[in-house]
Order: structure tokens, then sequence, then C-alpha cells
């Protein structure tokens, strides 16, 4: 028997990079709403297959918007997650330390 050359190895297929879809996003207020929209902000961001182009919003959806830019301009979908999350931590810290349902001393 003869031996044969192996087979030149196959080139390994790359792993196609998710598509991305590009939109301008507005968002609404009320302080509740701006709270969730912060854990859907932070999914889209972590997700990574939507760019915004411009983000607008109207009440607490406006501080959500202004941070989410920033966060996007300084350092794209990490740091635009990791502010929203420093900004809602401290709207809740505010909110307790100034409740008029706390216990007072």
């Amino acid at each position: 028997m003869r031996n044969k050359a192996p087979a030149p190895a196959k080139p390994r297929a790359r792993r196609a990079e998710p598509a991305t879809k590009t939109i301008n996003l507005a968002l609404q207020g009320g302080g509740a709403h701006g709270a969730f929209a912060w854990g859907v902000l932070d999914y889209l961001l972590e997700d990574g297959r939507l760019k915004f182009e411009g983000v607008s919003g109207t009440s607490a959806g406006s501080m959500n918007a202004v941070v989410l830019a920033y966060g996007l301009h300084v350092g794209g979908n990490e740091e635009a997650r990791a502010a929203l999350e420093r900004f809602w931590r401290a709207v809740s810290e505010a909110g307790e330390r100034y409740s008029p349902l706390k216990a007072m001393p």
C-alpha cells in the first residue's frame, strides 16, 4: 500500500459578526418607566446588535438619553452600561436617603 499524503487542512470557518442595525431611539418619561428603560437599554447595549444614531426622551427618558449618549461617547457600549448603572444607583440611594416614609432617628 502506498502512503497517501495527508489532505490539506480546511480553513476554519470564521464566526460571522452579528449584523448590526442603526436606529434612532425615543424614550418616554415617568420615574418607574425610566428605571425599567434602564434594564432594556442595558440588554440592548450588551447584545450589541443595535447602534444608536440618535436618542431623545422626555422626563426620566431624557435622563436615560443623556447618560446613554455620554457613555457611548466616552467609551462605547460598555461605558454606556456602566454610566446608566451608576446613574440609577445614585437615584435610588438619593430616594432612600430623602424618603418621607423613612423612620427618623
